[in-house]
């Protein structure tokens, strides 16, 4: 059993690091990605050539206001362009230790350091610590979210069971035979995990020694913390990041905003103009990452959020990112997988019965609903829901309901993806 106190200690000094000296530290190695990112000829080089700009010109966090955005799409074009990596990489492809693949589809490319991720600070802050026995049941398959926490485990000292996805009874199984006391996952998985212990005729509170719970890839809702502490006795915390940029903010037991990583630069951007917006704005999550190997500068995450700078009783300096509220797109996460407005024309184009769409996501209670509104050209022969909702599982990878509407009821105005959850 492990005996750290899961509310206390801060794992590095540079959480600690004034506002002078956190500025120090992130201008240090923001001239050396500049320089080194446009050295290497990546895609910014041509961007500051074409603007007239030297590395020299970069010099502080507000000259970065002076470079562009570069958004998801656009890395995925350049991949596209210049396969494999679109320019970025900075290092032989014999030098990565992995490459995985996320939506888009986009290649990332893993460095052969420790902890390329840098979860290992954000795990310590949300509560893990060495000697623990943690399952991981995010996917480990192509993307890189489960191999990214992994790294973060073992750096800290833990054990991990990489379970992935599915499979609740064994999962619980696992958490028991095991003396599991971590999770790492989706909140939503793991509430399914503990009510198949409860059927299986487990006391989750009793039977499992399930301490602590890394949520992250959806919203955790104040209320289903609160239940996984008392219900259950475990400590729910969560953290933001993405599968381009690695680990950006995470909670510390306060829970109350997520602090930045302190080799992570947070704008925060007016998703219309691009301008970088006031302190309690919010906007879209814009970061530069101290990452030599595959340099992102200024990446537009996609993401809406706001930064608060308010002094932290857990002893960390660093300014926070308040939940985050959704994406400056359309698209969502579902079940912790990313949906865009394509994936739903893809099931529209394999189907030309359908006039009208609309893919409605609710949360009735704690798992995610997918539901897809259609109206339809006419008749259609029976069996077609099936083989609609087959689509949808072929194109989205995730489970849907279709609905058939009058015609009229769908307008071109509204959204081809509306998020009607709630997360209180």
């Amino acid at each position: 059993m492990v005996s750290e106190d899961r509310k206390a200690g801060i794992l590095s000094s540079r959480e600690t690091f004034s506002k002078e000296n956190r500025r120090t530290y992130q201008e240090s190695f923001l001239k050396q990605l500049i320089e080194h990112a446009y050295d290497s000829r990546t895609p910014l080089r041509k961007n500051m050539d074409g603007l007239g700009l030297r590395p020299s010109d970069i010099s502080s966090i507000e000259d970065l206001q002076k470079l562009p955005i570069t958004k998801k799409k656009d890395l995925s074009e350049s991949q596209k362009s210049d396969p494999p990596f679109g320019g970025f990489l900075t290092v032989p492809i014999k030098d990565l230790a992995r490459i995985h693949q996320s939506p888009g589809p986009i290649y990332d490319p893993v460095g052969r350091m420790p902890d390329y991720w840098r979860w290992k600070t954000a795990l310590y802050s949300v509560g893990f610590r060495s000697g623990d026995i943690v399952v991981n049941t995010f996917a480990y398959h192509l993307t890189p979210a489960g191999h990214m926490f992994e790294e973060g485990i073992v750096e800290l000292g833990g054990v991990v069971v990489p379970t992935g996805v599915g499979n609740t009874e064994t999962q619980a199984e696992i958490l028991k035979a095991l003396g599991v006391t971590g999770f790492i996952g989706t909140p939503s998985f793991l509430m399914a995990i503990l009510k198949k212990a409860k059927e299986m005729g487990f006391r989750p509170k009793e039977d499992l020694k399930l301490e602590v719970a890394f949520l992250a890839a959806e919203m955790l809702p104040e209320s289903m913390r609160e239940r996984f502490l008392q219900e259950y006795g475990i400590i729910a915390r969560q953290a933001y990041g993405t599968a381009d940029v690695g680990c950006v903010s995470f909670e510390c037991p306060e829970t109350v905003g997520m602090h930045i990583h302190y080799d992570v630069i947070v704008e925060i951007v007016d998703p219309d103009s691009g301008k970088v917006l006031p302190e309690g704005e919010p906007g879209e999550v814009v970061v530069t990452c101290n990452n030599k190997t595959y340099p992102l500068v200024r990446f537009g995450t996609g993401d809406l959020s706001s930064i608060m700078n308010e002094d932290c009783p857990c002893g960390r300096k660093s300014p926070k990112l308040t939940r985050i509220m959704g994406r400056v797109d359309q698209v969502t996460k579902v079940k912790g997988m990313f949906v865009h407005p394509s994936q739903v024309q893809k099931v529209l184009d394999a189907h030309p019965e359908i006039s009208k769409a609309r893919l409605v996501v609710e949360r009735p209670g704690d798992q995610d609903l997918m539901k897809l509104e259609i109206e339809l050209k006419g008749a259609v022969a029976e069996g077609f829901v099936s083989k609609v909702e087959e689509t949808i599982r072929d194109s989205m990878k995730l489970k849907g309901v279709v609905c058939i509407l009058e015609p009229g009821t769908l307008t071109n105005e509204q959204k081809i993806i509306e998020d009607r959850r709630k997360w209180d």
